[in-house]
């Protein structure tokens, strides 16, 4: 029940986001860059260190057809600018992004695994599969109510649910 409701919240809060997204919304506009802050972050695996770069540029953010205009607006990316540099950026909600941030394809990966949840979820709710003591994964296959259905059915949903995350994780 737990994994279930898990889904069910992870869902919840990535579905507004990846329709903002798809949809498009946010005010196109420019940052005219005063300037730019880096910050790094170290991380140590077990065999090497590894440095993540990071940039946080702040300036003036004026809307593409001149509806409004915002002072010492921080935006995060991924490169350095110069002063007086012009970078595309997109107003949602009391966000500034780059266009290339918003990237619909996390979220719909989240949604991906959500869906695989759900239906591994539904299978050990049918089955008792995974509590104290209950039964292994062959024989609660076989405590399936109408197996041949819903075998192939929650099988495949949750397969279906891997691949396409796998597919929104490397290909979007």
């Amino acid at each position: 029940m737990g994994l279930l409701l898990l889904a069910a919240v992870a869902a919840a809060v990535t579905i507004p986001e990846l329709r903002s997204e798809l949809a498009g919304e946010g005010i196109d506009g420019t940052l005219t860059v005063s300037s730019c802050e880096t910050h790094t972050k170290t991380r140590y695996g077990t065999h090497r260190r590894t440095t993540e770069l990071k940039f946080s540029c702040t300036g003036t953010w004026t809307a593409q057809h001149g509806e409004a205009t915002y002072q010492d607006v921080v935006v995060q990316t991924s490169s350095r600018f110069e002063t007086g540099v012009k970078v595309p950026v997109v107003h949602v909600d009391d966000t500034f992004e780059q266009p290339q941030d918003r990237d619909p394809g996390r979220d719909a990966g989240i949604l991906a695994l959500c869906l695989s949840l759900t239906a591994f979820s539904v299978y050990c709710l049918l089955t008792g599969f995974g509590v104290r003591n209950g039964p292994g994964f062959a024989v609660s296959w076989q405590r399936l109510p109408a197996p041949t259905v819903t075998g192939p059915l929650l099988g495949g949903i949750f397969v279906l649910g891997i691949l396409a995350a796998l597919v929104c994780a490397l290909a979007l």
